[in-house]
């Protein structure tokens, strides 16, 4: 079997929370948070996390309205893809990340953590939660979008 190691990166101006999803590219799991300055830091450091771990692939949170209008960081997002494909030759993949936020302070309510002070944690969470549905969809459907 080949390996499918897909990177998911939760940017932000701050945090950049990172998930991995298995060398099957079935399963993600947050793998940490990094503490940046901002974009040139956090591409630097984004770089570093590839280089360690080997990914195939790339899957960027994207930040949308409601509406599902692209946000306004989403141009920084897209510039940040752009040197990022640049930097590694993987492919970028985007991926809406709306509700991960929210779904991962779920998350941290259900395991009783408080979500007050846990801004690092919801970051990685948040990065495979939406990692997590990238790979969910990608296992439902061929490359040309057919499905199985």
């Amino acid at each position: 079997m080949e390996e499918t190691r897909f990177i998911g990166i939760d940017l932000g101006r701050r945090r950049v929370g990172l998930a991995l999803s298995d060398p099957s590219g079935t399963i993600a799991a947050p793998i940490g948070t990094l503490l940046v300055t901002g974009m040139n830091d956090a591409l630097k450091k984004v770089l570093a996390a590839v280089a360690e771990h080997h990914p195939t692939g790339i899957v960027l949170g994207m930040p949308t309205h409601l509406s599902g209008r692209s946000s306004e960081i989403g141009e920084a997002v897209h510039k940040f893809a752009r040197k990022l494909e640049t930097a590694t030759g993987l492919p970028i993949y985007f991926e809406d990340e709306r509700y991960s936020s929210q779904e991962a302070e779920a998350v941290l309510h259900e395991l009783g953590k408080k979500i007050k002070g846990n801004k690092e944690r919801i970051d990685r969470i948040a990065a495979a939660i939406f990692l997590q549905s990238f790979l969910d969809r990608r296992r439902t459907y061929n490359t040309d979008g057919t499905g199985e």
